[in-house]
């Protein structure tokens, strides 16, 4: 992928179906959320890894934490999902961000 195919966009500005580039990952971001407190506005969006292979090759990510558990009834804490990573930052943090093809 070359500079051309992406674009900046501030926290503020993600949207769902936005796919992220952090750290070696594409992000495909599913659902998020905004808090507002008396210093700004905190965004926090969950989204699935689209590389996960490539992620386990380059062991920069631990895999643990792109783990989310929930609780199952007779079995405890169970692994849910193992492709999860939350995109988080306030108003002025800027992503990079696929251009839809």
């Amino acid at each position: 992928m070359t500079t051309t195919d992406v674009t900046v966009k501030n926290s503020s500005e993600l949207a769902q179906g936005d796919i992220v580039l952090t750290h070696g990952m594409r992000i495909r971001l599913d659902f998020g959320a905004a808090h507002t407190r008396p210093s700004g506005t905190f965004y926090a969006w969950t989204g699935t890894v689209l590389n996960l292979d490539d992620i386990r090759d380059q062991g920069i990510i631990p895999m643990s934490c792109l783990r989310t558990q929930r609780w199952h009834d007779g079995k405890g804490w169970v692994t849910d999902r193992e492709d999860v990573y939350v995109v988080q930052g306030i108003d002025y943090r800027n992503w990079l961000v696929e251009n839809p093809s």
